[in-house]
């Protein structure tokens, strides 16, 4: 099984748009093409897609922020998800090696994730590269429509 890994592109957001249901966030095509298309035109943003067969079956975003109280940035990996039924062939694993490689190279001198409580394989996954269980993480939901509140 040959994998590619490349950026999006606004022809990816039907796929996207349907990987992000999966990860418990189900939106449209048209939400996922103004993502793909804002963060396009970000510096510090960079969103990879795993294709097989010419086929989308992954997406992985990272964002990169200055870091205010010491040199270095921080890389956080804001979305990985891999569909269902090719999980555990080693897509995540390289979507997630890329992302590192393009933190580290951003000047990232470490990365950080969330994972919901509920999501005991992804914890797996994370720990079997490496990352394990860092500061306390505090949520306010600021004055928003409450269907942008989604925290599966």
């Amino acid at each position: 099984m040959e994998i590619a890994i490349r950026e999006a592109v606004p022809d990816d957001a039907e796929a996207v748009a349907g990987l992000l249901g999966e990860l418990g966030y189900p939106n449209t095509a048209d939400f996922a093409r103004a993502k793909l298309a804002a963060l396009a035109r970000s510096a510090r943003d960079w969103v990879l897609v795993a294709e097989r067969s010419g086929r989308v079956i992954g997406v992985g975003h990272l964002h990169v922020s200055e870091l205010f109280h010491q040199p270095g940035r921080v890389g956080r990996i804001m979305a990985v998800v891999v569909e269902t039924d090719s999980r555990r062939l080693g897509v995540g694993r390289e979507l997630m090696r890329r992302l590192e490689a393009i933190a580290e190279e951003a000047g990232c001198i470490k990365l950080e994730l969330t994972s919901a409580a509920h999501r005991e394989p992804a914890h797996a996954f994370y720990y079997s590269l490496g990352y394990g269980e860092g500061l306390k993480h505090f949520i306010k939901y600021l004055d928003t429509p409450e269907d942008t509140r989604q925290s599966p």
